[in-house]
Formats: C-alpha cells, structure tokens, sequence
C-alpha cells in the first residue's frame, strides 16, 4: 500500500500549512507589538500557561487520561520541557529586543541546517555533497539578511546580540525536537503537551528570579494589556496552541518532508508583514532571504530524493530478505 497522500488529503494538509505559516510568519512581527507592554518572562509565563492547559486537555480529549503519564521518565520530560519552552521563548524575547523580526525568522528558519551539522558533529557521518552546498548557500544568505551588506553587523553592537541570542534559541528548540527520540511511541501531541506542563514551572522560577533582581517588571496595568490585546490573544493561542495543533495534523496527511517544505516560506511572511508595517527592505536582505528560502527549499527536494531512493532499494531488497 502506498504511503503517499491521496488528493484529499493533500488538499487538506496543504490548508492547514497555510494556516501554519501565516501564524509562524506573523509570530515575531506580532510578539514585537506585545513586547512594547509586557516583558519578555511574563508574556512566556502567560504564553505557556495558557498554552499547556489547552495542549493537556486535548491530550486527554483525544488519547486519554492515561496519556497524562510519564511512564518513569519524567526527569527527562522537564528538562526538554525546560530547555524548549523556556529555554527558546526567553532567548527569542530578549534577542527580539535587540534586533529586527525579519532577521529573527531567517535565524529561525536554519533549524533543518543546524540539525544536519549536529548530526554529523554526533555521528561523524559527512551529509551528502549536495545537502552541504545547500547549507552554504543558506548560510551565507542568512549573513547577507543580518549584515545588510556590512560584515561589522555581524559581530557588532545589539543587533549582534540580539541574532546570537535568537540563535541560541534556534539551538535550544533543536535540542526539544531531537528529544522526542527519546519518547518511542508518544504522539507529538502527547510530547508537546507534557513537555510544556513540566517546563512551566522553570519558566515561574525564572520570572520569579528575574523580578526579584529587577530585569523583569510584572505588567504596570491591566489597562496596558489591553491595549495590546489582540498581539496577546495570538501570541498565546494562536501561535502556541492552535500552530502546534495544525502543524500535527498537516504532518499526518502531507508527511514530515512535504510539511517541512511548507514550513520553509514563513520568514517570507515575516518580511511582507514589515514592509506592510512601513519597514523598508533593503536589496541585499532581499537576495539574502530568497537565497535562505531557495536553499532550504533545494535542501528539501534533495531530502526528498534521497528518501525515495532509499524506499526503491528497500523495495528491491525485500524479496531476497523472504
């Protein structure tokens, strides 16, 4: 039986991608609106509070009460819970203050890239010759994206700053998505949703300590949240619930490699969302982030090939393995 996705259902994944993308491409533009009242540590802590409550009663909705255990591993489950939800969404609010949305989704948009070098910085196994030019073409547009054509960018003042940090976070939410091969048998559902119950509290004991020294400041007013509303109301459901929601049920009716291609045009949004909010780009971050995009996606169709090849030799072989 074939495994790939009849008309329906390609039809129906390719909407919900959609979906997926207008919500990740607008994340960064939108959490820079909301940044303006509340901090970076309360809008996480309100961010995956929320968020876990909805993931956990779906959980059940759909799996059950049983799925709500960790089965011996809790351990485990906080520090990935840690590591990508609080962990990610602190070094991305900070670094947010720092540099521009746009350059932030291009950063954020090399988590295929850096996944590819930490598996072959793991298992010494070199990455085909043409997933490395594809990984030099997409670094060196994301350099043009954050210089701007000046190479000092790059390593100096807060925008540097602020990419290292977005960076770091890129790395942090790579260490959460390696982490659920450690859960053999969870739905990504099931994954998601505990791992942000247990990596909530880290999140309060951060909020908590950086009140009490005074880098955080809880919200002044009820009055300025409401101002900010409707950033707020995204922010928390929309891109921390519902994107996640979606982005696993396009998962199941396109496949990982066809969904991931989808996934690849969402810094696109973040940029025409801030010309619309009056930015104006320059030639270079242009050619920078085609060049980003045009590799991720090559990088994409060469995964692509390389998995089909794999099948037809697996195909190939079957009859003399009977």
């Amino acid at each position: 039986m074939s495994n790939k996705p009849n008309h329906r259902q390609l039809t129906g994944g390719t909407l919900l991608m959609c979906a997926v993308v207008l919500i990740w491409g607008a994340f960064l533009p939108v959490s820079k609106v909301a940044l303006a009242v509340i901090d970076p540590y309360w809008l996480t802590l309100l961010r995956y509070g929320a968020a876990a409550l909805c993931l956990l009663a779906t959980l059940v909705f759909i799996e059950g009460r049983g799925a709500l255990s960790c089965r011996g591993q809790t351990a485990q489950v906080w520090i990935f819970g840690s590591v990508g939800f609080a962990g990610f969404s602190l070094l991305v609010y900070e670094g947010l203050r720092l540099t521009r949305p746009e350059h932030g989704a291009m950063i954020l948009a090399l988590g295929p890239v850096n996944i590819v070098l930490w598996q072959w910085l793991r298992t010494r196994h070199r990455p085909p010759a043409a997933t490395l030019a594809c990984i030099a073409a997409a670094l060196a547009g994301e350099a043009l994206v954050v210089s701007q054509g000046e190479w000092a960018r790059l390593y100096s003042g807060g925008g540097a700053l602020g990419n290292g940090l977005i960076y770091l976070a890129s790395c942090c939410w790579i260490a959460f998505t390696l982490g659920a091969q450690r859960f053999p048998g969870w739905s990504p559902l099931r994954y998601t949703a505990l791992t942000s119950a247990f990596g909530w509290p880290t999140i309060l004991l951060a909020v908590a300590l950086a009140t009490a020294s005074g880098h955080s400041h809880a919200p002044a007013t009820v009055e300025s949240l409401r101002e900010v509303l409707w950033a707020l109301l995204f922010v928390v459901f929309a891109v921390s619930f519902a994107a996640v929601l979606l982005w696993n049920m396009a998962v199941a009716k396109l496949g990982p490699l066809n969904a991931a291609l989808f996934a690849n045009f969402a810094p696109v949004v973040t940029f025409l969302i801030t010309v619309g909010q009056g930015h104006r780009l320059l030639w270079v971050e242009i050619a920078g982030a085609a060049l980003v995009v045009g590799a991720l996606v090559a990088n994409n169709l060469v995964n692509r090939r390389l998995a089909r090849q794999s099948e037809q030799i697996l195909t190939a072989t079957r009859p003399a393995l009977r």
